[in-house]
């Protein structure tokens, strides 16, 4: 008669045991008249302790262990197997076995895999695998902006605290080429006001302007990327990129020179504002974002500050063309002066040694 399903498995369970039995009572017979096991000369006191597994081997195999009588119990009800029938039954549904339900063929797969009425459902189940780990998350968007076209998933940050974010961020500034920055760069252009709200601070002072300051060459791919993001996001790149810049010694000032021209000429007075009430001293690299700033005109207060921050580097920049030059545009925009300024700006042009020397003091005896 043919077998069930549960009745194949029990079948060859039950021969598989019956074969490991002849065969090691075979081993053991050879064993005892020669002394030899297989290719294995056996001692003395080995031979005593196999002789004890031969006697057990006579029992029962179901008094081994009582949860074998689950195999077993059908032995004696089952007479007649077409080994043919089974194996071609086996063949045909071998791939619905494969999925049918646990508790289908439960009883015959309890020794290896016994079940738990304490397993979590399947949604709960489901919800573990889908939960990433924050390393798990920095892989994913590492190879997310690597990758060409790549772009930042916002998604596997939504969960993420201040402070996860901040170390995934850290994370990524040390591992991100200039691609996978030009990338993010171009992921937070595209991105919705609450979320630029959101990831703009940290994603900003990380990783993008610590990219900037490791610059020794210009970039065109994160130039035009930040170019986009000034015209989008003025305010952010203000404040989160060029105030942070002033007192930095950039190797190349390619990125500032450009957000300073996006940006609207209405801004430039409140940047100069920024740029005095930020930075320490005057730098040579300054000179040519200021260049810029100086050609719209500034109130008394503005002018007080930045001539005062002139003549205390007049001396060490007296060679400087830029520093010369800058200095003309701004007499040239500013006609009007306090007589303490004009005084200051004297002082600047008698010190200083270029071609700018002579136009410089030709406004100044004009004004």
């Amino acid at each position: 008669m043919p077998l069930s399903k549960s009745s194949m498995y029990v079948y060859i369970w039950k021969n598989t045991l019956k074969a490991f039995c002849l065969i090691t009572n075979a081993d053991i017979k050879n064993m005892k008249e020669n002394n030899i096991l297989r290719n294995y000369i056996l001692s003395q006191s080995t031979i005593e302790k196999l002789k004890t597994i031969k006697e057990k081997l006579k029992q029962d195999i179901t008094q081994a262990d009582p949860l074998w009588q689950i195999i077993m119990k059908k032995d004696e009800e089952e007479t007649y197997v077409d080994v043919e029938e089974v194996l071609n039954e086996t063949n045909k549904d071998y791939d619905n076995i494969l999925f049918e339900a646990p508790d289908q063929f439960h009883s015959t797969q309890f020794y290896f895999t016994q079940f738990d009425n304490h397993l979590k459902t399947t949604d709960e189940n489901v919800e573990q695998e889908h939960e990433l780990s924050k390393s798990d998350v920095i892989e994913c968007i590492f190879e997310g902006l690597e990758c060409s076209n790549g772009k930042l998933s916002v998604n596997h940050l939504e969960n993420l605290t201040d402070i996860e974010l901040f170390e995934v961020a850290c994370n990524l500034e040390k591992r991100l080429t200039m691609i996978g920055t030009y990338n993010l760069c171009c992921s937070m252009n595209n991105m919705t006001l609450d979320q630029q709200i959101k990831y703009a601070p940290i994603f900003y002072s990380h990783i993008i302007l610590p990219k900037i300051i490791s610059l020794e060459e210009p970039s065109r791919l994160l130039l035009s990327a930040l170019i986009e993001s000034t015209q989008k996001f003025p305010d952010d790149i203000q404040k989160l990129i060029f105030i942070p810049l002033l007192n930095v010694d950039l190797k190349d000032t390619t990125l500032i020179d450009a957000i300073v021209n996006t940006l609207e000429s209405q801004r430039h007075n409140i940047l100069i504002m920024e740029y005095l009430s930020n930075v320490v001293e005057l730098k040579s690299w300054h000179l040519s974002f200021l260049n810029t700033l100086v050609t719209t005109k500034a109130d008394i207060i503005i002018n007080d500050r930045l001539i005062q921050l002139l003549f205390e580097k007049a001396v060490d920049f007296a060679k400087d063309k830029n520093f010369g030059k800058l200095v003309l545009s701004f007499v040239k925009t500013n006609i009007k002066f306090s007589e303490e300024q004009k005084h200051l700006l004297w002082e600047i042009a008698n010190v200083h040694e270029t071609l700018f020397k002579r136009p410089i003091e030709k406004i100044l005896k004009a004004v």
